[in-house]
């Protein structure tokens, strides 16, 4: 797959083979596989498309173009900002603890949601978001999230086929593989006519993964209690949103503002980028002389990309209350003060 996705994203290219990594594609490939070993990010469409290398090419490849155009970056990089915080305010979705299986959850309470209440492209957008602070949750080996839908209370005007539409084409499409398992708690009587509706969408290996819980109780199943929250019967304390402070505004402002800085760890990212093609490639057309020089360089990779993240990322809600933890936030945020201080001295 490796050898098939370089000669696609290189084809259209009029860049010499050294310069690739300047291609926007590449930019968005790296960029994607984030802190992953890029494999990991292959094996995602792989599996998904039953390893049939043509297939996930193309599905990686249209990720990549949907990423660009939906501006998932500028997404990931405003961050909340690109939200509506009364909606975030509701909390009617939220990542709290892991699973018997230790992965992520996230739960969501149907009620708190009320069709056309926001708009629906800012809806879509805090699902974008979900999914990508959600891959910060995950532990290696683990690399699916458990979803919880909490349906009490649910009534039609909570009943949204457009967002849920949207968001198995997010799990399908562009997250592949994702999912671990998802319980649909509480589901009422007239929920059953939207389920005969919604699992035409699914495709069999995801409905699979769905089961329905009539009792919250059951849910200690398969979750520990400690991971639950309050409503829904467990011991973890109930999840509230946590605005940033002018103090975290502060910090993104210094973080957008140094421009050398952001330059630098961008142009360090991209040269470990070609090393990382460059022997990926080798690789794969069977020199084995370079598996330990592309361990290096996945390290490497991944170093360079957390450099970089302060410039392209921002802290969430989650950072706020200690769930997240970046410390590169800290450290970039102090050494871009310690320089403007010592520029200050030698002036």
């Amino acid at each position: 797959m490796w050898l098939l996705l370089i000669n696609e994203i290189s084809k259209d290219s009029t860049l010499a083979q050294n310069q690739l990594v300047n291609s926007g594609q590449y930019d968005d490939l790296f960029r994607a596989s984030a802190y992953d070993d890029p494999d990991i990010l292959i094996l995602r469409w792989l599996r998904a498309r039953k390893f049939d290398a043509d297939a996930a090419v193309r599905q990686l490849i249209d990720t990549l173009k949907w990423r660009r155009e939906w501006g998932v970056d500028k997404l990931i990089a405003n961050g909340e900002k690109e939200l509506v915080e009364d909606e975030l305010l509701t909390d009617k979705s939220y990542f709290l603890g892991k699973d018997r299986e230790n992965r992520p959850v996230i739960y969501i309470h149907a009620k708190d949601h009320i069709k056309d209440e926001f708009p629906v492209h800012a809806t879509q957008k805090l699902a974008i978001l979900s999914v990508e602070t959600g891959r910060k949750l995950l532990e290696y080996p683990t690399e699916t999230v458990t979803i919880v839908i909490d349906m009490n209370g649910f009534s039609m005007s909570n009943m949204d086929y457009q967002l849920v539409k949207f968001f198995i084409f997010l799990l399908e499409n562009h997250y592949p593989e994702s999912l671990g398992l998802a319980l649909i708690l509480h589901a009422p009587f007239i929920f059953q006519s939207c389920w005969s509706i919604i699992r035409h969408w699914l495709d069999p290996v995801v409905e699979a993964k769905i089961r329905f819980i009539r009792h919250v109780d059951d849910l200690q199943e398969y979750i520990h209690s400690n991971s639950i929250p309050r409503r829904l019967n467990g011991t973890h304390p109930d999840y509230h949103y946590i605005p940033p402070t002018d103090e975290d505004l502060k910090i993104l402002k210094e973080f957008h503002n140094d421009k050398q800085g952001r330059k630098i760890v961008r142009a360090n990212h991209r040269k470990a980028m070609q090393i990382y093609l460059d022997l990926t490639l080798k690789w794969a057309k069977g020199d084995d002389s370079v598996i330990e020089q592309r361990k290096q360089a996945t390290k490497q990779l991944r170093d360079t990309f957390e450099k970089l993240v302060p410039y392209f990322q921002t802290r969430t809600s989650y950072h706020r209350a200690g769930i997240i933890h970046e410390p590169i936030f800290d450290t970039v945020y102090h050494k871009i003060c310690a320089n403007k201080e010592s520029n200050i001295v030698e002036f």
